[in-house]
């Protein structure tokens, strides 16, 4: 592989992440974080940040976000929030600037669900309409620390019908 380390210049590269090179010592760095970032976070293995000298670590940010930002491919917010593939790990920067779906007859698959408090977020996966009732059920797809990965969950059941909703 041809090309310096990105944070190294000295030394020779052996992988390349977006665009990025990387040495040898960093490249085992990495793979000894990746061994640490929390099962539940997925994708897992551009979850890492760099530390500095040859020393790696799982990033700080919510998998949750990291996740939608990576389906809907929004790289967003400062440099170190975001994963090394460039994709956003925080939740107030994956919404930020976004269009806010003020209604929930509006809120459709691909919508970002983003919790109160702003803590939690996942992706409209889907919504239906009873025919005989009219009643509205949205599900959310997320990655989930309680349930230790991706989940799928019906909107008013699992998250009280509360939050709001984001067009990306």
């Amino acid at each position: 592989m041809a090309g310096q380390c990105v944070y190294h210049p000295g030394r020779d590269a052996v992988v390349a992440i977006a665009g990025n090179n990387y040495c040898e010592p960093c490249r085992d760095g990495q793979d000894a974080a990746r061994l640490r970032v929390d099962r539940h976070v997925v994708p897992a293995e551009c979850f890492l940040t760099y530390l500095g000298h040859d020393d790696w670590s799982p990033m700080h940010g919510t998998g949750c976000a990291h996740w939608v930002a990576h389906q809907l491919a929004i790289q967003t917010g400062a440099p170190h929030n975001r994963c090394l593939r460039g994709f956003t790990t925080r939740v107030r920067d994956l919404f930020g600037g976004l269009t806010r779906v003020s209604q929930l007859e509006r809120v459709r698959a691909g919508d970002i669900y983003v919790t109160p408090n702003a803590d939690h977020c996942g992706m409209v996966s889907r919504v239906l309409v009873e025919q005989r009732t009219g009643e509205r059920r949205i599900w959310i797809q997320h990655d989930s620390v309680r349930q230790r990965g991706l989940a799928e969950d019906e909107f008013a059941p699992q998250f009280g019908g509360k939050g709001a909703f984001y067009r990306p």
